[in-house]
């Protein structure tokens, strides 16, 4: 009896599952060593089990009789720790977490890479060096000592010495390949990847994939909920946008026509930013959020990091409910609240006052009246880039559209396309704008040609580098315009002619007064650097006017939108694949002379490089040239679109 009493009772190995299986045992490997039963018995003294069974690191001070003593933590807790500190890139403090799991188990391969990782991100390569080494010898069959050693070799320009580890791991991790390719079926990737690469991965997912990966295990939901970077950016908006064609578009005026999330409430969303203070909240087109939301987000303390917004189309937060929200937003620079009721005169004027940082605005069907211009007429807003605003209920007059431009004189994109104008002459002033490189407005009346003239003849001599203008539907425009806006002198720089070098993009679509002869001008004065160019249903224009167009403004055009001329035929196309280099959307919707002959070749010309091309409605196009163009350009069968609809040729 006394003989047992005095036995030392037998250590009890973890469980496999967790991380102290990796802390006891060896990788799996025939040449590990391990460990005997006095080894066993000494690691005793240094360590500890937790109650999942994984090791306990010791505190590393000698406390005395009565002093506090440090909480000791299990290993599985300081490599989370670790990771987490490895992810916001605070490498000494991951640093410490791993050195302190190694005193426990010196032998771990995995804590071993993730230190030597640290090492490396701190520019320690010889520290880095001696791990990778500890890695080999201890584990001379796993693939992962080679890499990390021969990674480290390279970043010292030693590349002989690199190369012979590499081709040194190949050779032994061969053996272990067939047992490695089995345990791998049954691990978790998150312990097995160095700490790098699991934070690289997870940074190049979308919110929503994080999302989905929260729901895989509690381990990987710890993980992320840690990490404030991926919380940082909340998109919880459907995109409306085709990310091929994003590129294409970015001198094109935005058209969101985002898609209604009714998943999204109040609730959802302050759980989002429950684990760190976003810096981007896009809830985008919701009817759920209601009026408690953006008191319940001062509350919590998650609105003073806000630097984006958008929120869209929601009837249901009220003037009264962003009382108290613009003073926590100090630093907000985007607000894209378009379409909301909400949004009033006295809602804007308290925004631009108390964010002075406001660069991005976007107001369009909002309840902002006439009395706008009269209401911020007591200060003026620097900061402020873009502005859209108008509404299609509202007249803007000649003196809310001259106050506007004295209360933001560094605007550099103005989107009136949803503003009710008396006249183009109303907008004479925004010859002021010096630094504004984008115009977009539609459907603007005029009285005659002379007063669209003079009004464009105000904004070249005034506005140095326009790259966009869109004037569609304006029924004052002509073959005189279009000389203004090419060769009209600068006001600052007569040398200059018109915005024949700056502008990228130009929308003239539905000019009734606009001719080929108009359009002859530009074999003169064209555009060199022009990107989009939208010119549809232009009742006087025809191919020959449209060929001038493209022989000498082509290089560059990305964007060619030349839709319901019934007298556009195969030549345009050929003229297209000639002098286009880099189209990459072409619509010739409507067209009434295009055949598939010519689609084939253009496809066959330009390949993968076409983005869209739009042959709805033209007749002479057959369904085989579709689907031959189609095999042409590959990926998705959506980028030619070829609709037909017997009554538009009726």
């Amino acid at each position: 009896m006394s003989n047992s009493r005095n036995r030392p009772s037998p250590i009890a190995r973890p469980p496999p599952s967790s991380l102290g299986r990796l802390a006891t045992s060896t990788s799996g490997t025939k040449s590990e060593p391990k460990l005997g039963l006095a080894a066993l018995w000494r690691a005793s003294s240094t360590a500890s089990k937790s109650r999942d069974g994984s090791p306990v690191a010791q505190p590393s001070s000698v406390t005395t009789p009565g002093a506090h003593v440090k909480e000791q933590i299990p290993v599985n807790d300081l490599v989370q720790l670790a990771r987490k500190a490895f992810s916001a890139k605070e490498f000494d403090v991951s640093l410490s977490y791993l050195s302190r799991a190694l005193m426990v188990v010196p032998s771990n391969i995995n804590l071993l890479d993730s230190r030597a990782a640290c090492y490396e991100k701190m520019g320690k390569l010889d520290e880095a060096l001696s791990d990778a080494k500890s890695m080999i010898r201890l584990h001379p069959l796993q693939a992962k000592s080679y890499l990390r050693a021969g990674k480290i070799l390279r970043l010292q320009h030693n590349y002989k010495g690199s190369t012979k580890i590499f081709v040194a791991g190949v050779e032994r991790a061969e053996k272990q390949s067939q047992d490695y390719d089995k345990e791998a079926l049954v691990l978790d990737p998150m312990e097995r990847l160095p700490f790098e690469l699991i934070a690289m991965v997870f940074e190049y997912m979308t919110f929503e994939e994080r999302i989905r990966c929260m729901a895989i295990s509690k381990k990987w939901m710890r993980y992320l909920s840690s990490v404030r970077q991926f919380w940082q950016t909340i998109d919880l908006s459907l995109s409306p946008i085709t990310p091929t064609l994003l590129k294409a578009k970015k001198y094109m005026p935005p058209h969101m026509v985002w898609s209604l999330n009714h998943k999204i409430t109040n609730k959802v969303v302050l759980s989002l930013v429950s684990h760190t203070p976003p810096k981007a909240l896009i809830i985008g087109r919701t009817l759920n959020i209601t009026g408690p939301f953006f008191k319940q987000l001062v509350e919590i303390k998650r609105a003073h990091s806000l630097e984006r917004l958008v929120f869209r189309g929601n009837t249901k937060v009220q003037e009264q409910d962003f009382s108290l929200f613009w003073s926590s937003v100090p630093i907000l620079r985007y607000l894209d609240a378009g379409d909301c009721t909400g949004i009033s005169d006295v809602v804007v004027i308290a925004l631009l006052n108390r964010c002075p940082l406001l660069e991005e605005l976007d107001i369009a069907y909002c309840r902002v009246v006439g009395a706008f211009g009269a209401l911020i007429g007591k200060g003026t807003y620097p900061n402020l880039k873009k502005l859209t605003i108008g509404h299609t209920g509202v007249f803007a007059s000649r003196s809310w559209i001259e106050g506007l431009v004295a209360r933001f004189p560094n605007l550099e994109t103005l989107d009136m396309r949803t503003m009710q104008l008396q006249g183009i002459e109303d907008l004479e002033s925004l010859c002021e704008l010096k630094r504004l490189r984008h115009l977009y407005t539609s459907s603007v009346a005029a009285p005659n040609e002379d007063a669209a003239n003079f009004v464009l003849q105000r904004w070249v001599a005034g506005i140095p580098d326009l790259e966009s203008l869109q004037l569609n539907y304006c029924k004052g425009l002509s073959d005189l315009s279009l000389r203004v806006i090419a060769e009209t002198p600068g006001a600052e720089d007569p040398a200059r002619r018109g915005w024949s070098q700056s502008l990228r993009m130009l929308d003239i679509t539905s000019t009734p007064y606009l001719t080929s002869h108009g359009l002859s001008i530009l074999a003169r004065n064209p555009f060199s650097r022009l990107h989009t160019l939208i010119i549809s249903r232009c009742g006087r224009v025809d191919e020959e006017g449209l060929l001038t167009v493209i022989r000498h403004c082509g290089r560059e055009l990305v964007w060619l939108e030349c839709s319901g001329y019934g007298s556009v035929s195969d030549i345009l196309m050929y003229a297209i694949k000639d002098h286009c280099p880099k189209i990459e959307v072409v619509n010739v919707s409507n067209s009434g002379k295009v055949t598939g002959l010519s689609l084939v070749a253009l496809a066959s010309e330009r390949g993968s490089g076409l983005q869209l091309v739009n042959v709805d409605n033209c007749r002479n196009v057959s369904v085989d040239a579709v689907e031959r163009a189609r095999t042409i350009i590959g990926r998705d069968a959506s980028r030619v679109t070829f609709t037909f609809n017997t009554n538009v040729f009726r």
